[in-house]
Order: C-alpha cells, then sequence, then structure tokens
C-alpha cells in the first residue's frame, strides 16, 4: 500500500516519541544504578580504610605501650621499618622519642591536642607544604599516656592499599581537612562523599567516564525494546480506539473530498416497467475501498453530520439526474435522517434543495424511518414537506414502533415492507401472515405499497397477486451506478 507523507510523519512519531522517553528513562536508571554502585563501594572501602586504620592504632598501642621503657619500644619499632620517628608523652612530658621524630614534625605536636587515631600534621621544615600522617595510640589504662608513630604519606598509602579502580578512578581520601593527593585531578562537585564516624577521616569517589559511558551505552540499549513495545502498544491502542474517534473525521473529509457516491436500486410497477429509483450512499475510501452504509450511516446520525451529509446527497443526486433523458418522469427516493427532519428550518432548507431538481425529470420523494415518527413535532414536518409537493415514504416498515393510531393520522404517499416480511413468501413462518395483514391495511388506508428485497419470481407473483403496486430488489436489478442507470433508462430504438 503506498504511503502518504501523513502516514510517514505518523509512524515516525510513533515510534521517535516513545523511544525519545524509552532513552531518558535508560538515561535515567543509569544514573541511579551508577550512584547505587558508587554508594555500595564507598561504604565498603570506607569501611575497609576503617578497619585497617583500626589495626594501625591497635599495632601503635601495643608497641608503645610501655611508654617510659624506651629500650622496649626501640626494640619493637624495628619490626615496623615504615615508622620514620615515634614519640610517647606521659601528662604532657615527653618519655621516650626517636632521634629523628623532629625531623619530620614540630615539636609543638606534644602539646597537640590529638585523639587516638590518625592525623595529618605538617612536616617540619616545609612551611606546611607537605605533609606526614600521625598514628595516635593511648593507653587503655592511663589514658594521659600517649603514643605518637611518625608514617610518611606514600607508606601510608601503599598499606592501605589506596588505589584506582576499573570503576572508580578517581578516589581521593581526607584525613581532617587535608586531602591526600594532588587537588587538581578531581572534579569535588561530581564526587561522592562518605564520612567516618570512628576516625577523622572522609572518602571521596568519582566514576571513570568509561565506566559511565558503558553504563549509558547498556541501559540505552535496554530501553530500545521498551520503546518498541511502548510504540507498539500505542499503535494498537490507537487502531483499536481509531474508528471511534476518527472515523467522523474521516467523513467529514469525504464530504470535501467527494469520496461519497450514489447508487440507485430501481423501483419497477406491477407490469414490469421502471417506475423510479431508491438513491443510496455509498463511501470510497481511498485506502479501505468501499466502506458499507452500515459504518458510517450510524455516525453521521450519532454525531449530527445528518444535515450536512443530506445536502451533500441532494446535490449529488441533481448532478446524476442531470443526465437522464427527458420525456419521463421518474420516482426518487432519497433517505433523510431524523436530524433533517426535525432541524428549526426544516421548510426553508427542504425548498432550498428542492430548487436544485427543477426541470429534471425526477419527483423527489423523502424516505424516513419509523423511529423519526414517534412524536407530533414530527407529523407537523412531514405535513410540511408534503405542503411543499414533496412526497414521503415510510422506510423499513414493520420493523419500527409507529402504532395503527398513528399510520391513521400520517399524511404519507408510500409504504415501504421490509425485506425480512417480503422473505416469509412460501415460507411457514410466525411472520407469514404479517406481511398480508400489512398490505391488507395499506390497501384500506389508500397508500402506495413498495415492497422491498423482492429476489424471486414467486415473491413476485405473490404481491402482484396482492395488489403490491412497486417492487425493487435483486430480482430485477442490483443498485446501479450512474453509469448502469444511463443504459437502462436509455430510449430503445
Amino acid at each position: 500500500m503506498k504511503r502518504n507523507g501523513r502516514d510517514l510523519v505518523y509512524y515516525l512519531t510513533l515510534v521517535c516519541v516513545p523511544m525519545f522517553f524509552a532513552v531518558l528513562l535508560g538515561l535515567y536508571l543509569s544514573k541511579l544504578s551508577i550512584d547505587k554502585h558508587v554508594d555500595s563501594f564507598g561504604s565498603i572501602y570506607l569501611k575497609t580504610l576503617e578497619r585497617k586504620i583500626d589495626s594501625l592504632t591497635n599495632q601503635a598501642r601495643v608497641l608503645m605501650s610501655d611508654t617510659s621503657n624506651c629500650d622496649s619500644i626501640r626494640r619493637r619499632l624495628k619490626v615496623w621499618p615504615s615508622v620514620h620517628g615515634y614519640l610517647t608523652v606521659k601528662n604532657g612530658q615527653i618519655m621516650c622519642q626517636s632521634d629523628s621524630v623532629f625531623d619530620w614534625v614540630d615539636p609543638l605536636l606534644v602539646t597537640a591536642d590529638l585523639t587516638p587515631g590518625i592525623h595529618s600534621y605538617p612536616k617540619a621544615g616545609s612551611a606546611n607544604k607537605e605533609r606526614v600522617l600521625v598514628i595516635v595510640s593511648q593507653d587503655n589504662l592511663n589514658p594521659a599516656s600517649l603514643g605518637m608513630a611518625i608514617v610518611s604519606l606514600d607508606e601510608f598509602i601503599s598499606y592501605m592499599d589506596i588505589s584506582d579502580s576499573l570503576q572508580y578512578e578517581k578516589l581521593a581520601v581526607w584525613i581532617g581537612a587535608n586531602c591526600l593527593f594532588d587537588r587538581s585531578q578531581y572534579d569535588f562537585d561530581n564526587m561522592h562523599y562518605f564520612k567516618s564516624e570512628r576516625f577523622h577521616i572522609k572518602l571521596g569517589i568519582e566514576p571513570t567516564e568509561n565506566y559511565i559511558c558503558y553504563s549509558m551505552l547498556m541501559f540505552t540499549l535496554s530501553s530500545i525494546p521498551l520503546g518498541l513495545l511502548i510504540s507498539l502498544f500505542i499503535h494498537l491502542v490507537i487502531i483499536r480506539l481509531k474508528p471511534r474517534c476518527s472515523l467522523v473525521e474521516e467523513i467529514k473529509s469525504a464530504v470535501k473530498r467527494g469520496e461519497f457516491y450514489l447508487v440507485y436500486q430501481p423501483v419497477y410497477d406491477a407490469m414490469g416497467e421502471l417506475y423510479g429509483f431508491e438513491a443510496l450512499a455509498r463511501w470510497q475510501h481511498p485506502k479501505m475501498g468501499v466502506v458499507g452504509p452500515d459504518i458510517f450511516i450510524p455516525a453521521i446520525e450519532k454525531n449530527q453530520l445528518g444535515i450536512e451529509f443530506t445536502y451533500y446527497v441532494f446535490a449529488r443526486a441533481a448532478q446524476d439526474m442531470a443526465l437522464l433523458e427527458p420525456g419521463k418522469n421518474y420516482h426518487l427516493g432519497i433517505n433523510v435522517p431524523p436530524e433533517f427532519i426535525m432541524c428549526s428550518n426544516f421548510e426553508s432548507t427542504l425548498s432550498t434543495l428542492m430548487k436544485t431538481f427543477d426541470g429534471l425529470p425526477v419527483a423527489i420523494t423523502l424516505e424516513v424511518t419509523e423511529r423519526q415518527l414517534l412524536d407530533e413535532a414530527a407529523i407537523e414536518q412531514i405535513d410540511m414537506a408534503r405542503r411543499l409537493g414533496v412526497k414521503i415514504a415510510i422506510d423499513d416498515f414493520g420493523v419500527g414502533h409507529t402504532s395503527l393510531s398513528m399510520l391513521q393520522r400520517l399524511n404519507i404517499d408510500y409504504l415501504k415492507i421490509d425485506k425480512c416480511f417480503v422473505d416469509t413468501v412460501g415460507i411457514d413462518s410466525v411472520n407469514a401472515p404479517v406481511l398480508e395483514s400489512i398490505i391488507e391495511l395499506a390497501h384500506r388506508l389508500n397508500i402506495t405499497i413498495v415492497a422491498e428485497g423482492v429476489e424471486s419470481a414467486k415473491q413476485v407473483d405473490f404481491l402482484n397477486q396482492r395488489g403490491c403496486q412497486y417492487q425493487q430488489g435483486y430480482f430485477y436489478a442490483k443498485p446501479l451506478t450512474m453509469d448502469e442507470l444511463l443504459e437502462t433508462t436509455a430510449p430503445r430504438i
């Protein structure tokens, strides 16, 4: 099937819009996933650092537990080569110290208020540009006794195994307010931070760009099937609702584009002569092909399009009837909806429409259904139409709710018997006696009869014998296009 530009826009929109939101959802979920993994990694890594620092302080406390026994402390610290200096203090007084301790730290360290754990302290002689780490231990029995071990930054990093991972290449550790690494390499705004409640340390983690790109790619690719499923679901919903939502617009457009056309069901008299036609609307849709009246007629009546559509039918019928050869007048029945019959300016509207047939070889009959004749207002409108010279036929008689009393009050010209009663001819059916009753009733009320749906010679004989004046149906002819109608009405040579 050939697709036009509107179809292309529809399908592009159908695919692209859900896909756009699905990708956005994928990116959002990737961010949540990255944040979750960073939080998990940071919590685990921080606990690891806390355990190692706890181990260092416990080790320092054991090695320097006897703050006044310098020889013992010196021997013990020989097994801890990463310590560059040590210092024990009791009640603010130095009890023991290594020879090089003040080459690493300022003597003010002795009076510094340091809690057990690890601290960053300026290196001696570096003008606060370099720092060392001080591991502080406290005697459990004598809180005034402190041991301090001096460790270089590189050795601490090596011991703590602070290194990048495949997912987190930018990992920073703060001891107090001092970062252990070069700050220039970090984007602190994008870091996730984790602070220890036990020690003066803080951890900062930033995912690698490769990990972020990989995560975003995986979630984006995973969102594509979701986007396609959403597109498919929306398409199915649109298909489901489209007949209800868009049929009205399609009908309006079809009227403007002239897609509706008329076929004509011939009506014959009892002698088999052509008496006239019933105009039947058909819809040639450019995509769906021929659309049956059982689909578009209810939509027209339900959505108040009856007046506009009736104008169209009258105009199209006048255009077709102008092609007939003059010389014989034909009956032309046109079905009109309830909305048209009950419109406030019915008289002027009908008068205007009838003028389009001036000079044409047809006599117009309005065909109305029984359900249009259930109140006094409808009867008054029917009378008004007859005063304008328009004949009236009750279509599909017998299947509605017209009472006998109302039928007696109506000024109508034709009674069209529904096909369901004609089909009972020759059949033992509960509806069989109804047909004869309708014919007898019409005769008594002096109403002309038209039998619909005649399909067999047996039915023709039955109707003729009972005085049915006119008949239509496939026995005589199927609905004819205007070209076929012109051939039927052409003078015989």
